[in-house]
């Protein structure tokens, strides 16, 4: 994870030039789906940065799709949905198939439940 901490400053910054720009190292020199794992604790712990619609991000991690992406986000929503990752993960639904469509929509249904209960993130 060479470029971890870079990354997550220009996140931070919400310079998106610049997170493309790191982004586009890692795709060349470390990429790995580990990167999907930290960038969504990052985004569970800093719920109001502004990382695009869809971002630079979205577009690295989406990189995963079918490739364990898909896990991991609902993994994420779970444990500490925001407002971003449940965005995200309304994209992965809506590109599901009947089964894990199904799976998904009950995951969302059981996380409006608990709106207000910690570790849910709303607005």
């Amino acid at each position: 994870m060479k470029y971890y901490k870079e990354l997550t400053a220009a996140i931070i910054s919400e310079d998106f030039y610049l997170t493309d720009e790191i982004i586009s190292k890692i795709k060349t020199e470390d990429d790995s789906i580990e990167y999907v794992t930290m960038i969504l604790t990052f985004m569970e712990n800093n719920p109001d940065i502004d990382y695009g619609m869809p971002g630079p991000i979205v577009h690295y991690v989406e990189k995963y799709y079918q490739s364990g992406y898909e896990q991991l986000l609902h993994e994420s929503v779970i444990r500490k949905p925001t407002v971003h990752t449940l965005w995200m993960f309304n994209r992965v639904i809506n590109g599901s198939d009947k089964p894990e469509k199904e799976k998904y929509l009950s995951s969302l249904k059981e996380i409006s439940n608990n709106i207000g209960n910690v570790g849910v993130i709303h607005i």
